[in-house]
């Protein structure tokens, strides 16, 4: 017997808005919880008109505050939830602030084994990248188009698995907010446009 065909997909992969900037006081413990700023809330409002076009199946966000705030007025305006992935959460790069950060985020888009204590490598963040669209596919399988919101390293590893000239330039050149449009044609996922992809193209 033939497996039954899914249908295809489309997810909308969006980078958070601008946020309180890591590091700034009273927030270096907390960087996780480190929300928008009023350029960012501005941004989120922005980003809900932007979609007004498209059609959405549903929402679903990193749990970091900054990633959930950019997608509220879009799920807002369409009387969605936000669904809450644990694993759209980002990569984790260090355990703390460090003078070496810059070193540590390029080591890691050369070694893709490569972490400090406490971190995740990416090569591990990219598979649970991956699982997530994997889990969409699965969940929705009669199709639709999915609004998720993560995080500009997680994005990128994922954006890489399917174009390979994704790097660090293309990591550290990604706006807030960004939007990639990912399609799974039923039979696999391809990247059909979005921030930078024009560069990368130059660059074939």
């Amino acid at each position: 017997m033939h497996e039954p065909s899914l249908a295809r997909l489309d997810v909308l992969l969006v980078r958070h808005a601008a946020s309180v900037p890591s590091g700034t006081p009273g927030w270096e413990e907390r960087d996780d919880d480190r929300p928008l700023s009023e350029e960012g809330l501005r941004q989120a409002d922005d980003l809900a008109f932007e979609l007004d076009p498209w059609g959405l199946t549903a929402v679903y966000s990193s749990p970091y505050e900054r990633a959930l705030q950019t997608v509220a007025p879009v799920a807002r305006r369409r009387g969605l939830g936000v669904q809450v992935l644990p694993d759209l959460r980002e990569r984790r790069l260090t355990d703390g602030p460090r003078d070496d950060w810059p070193d540590v985020l390029a080591r890691s888009w050369t070694d893709p084994s490569f972490a400090v204590d406490g971190a995740e490598t990416g090569l591990a963040a990219q598979r649970r990248g991956i699982g997530v669209l994997d889990l969409l596919r699965a969940r929705h399988a009669d199709g639709g188009r999915l609004l998720v919101s993560s995080h500009g390293n997680l994005i990128s590893l994922i954006l890489q698995t399917f174009e390979p000239a994704v790097g660090l330039d293309f990591h550290l050149a990604m706006p807030n907010p960004a939007i990639y449009h990912l399609e799974h044609d039923g039979v696999g996922w391809r990247v059909m446009g979005g921030h930078g992809f024009v560069e990368i193209a130059k660059g074939n």
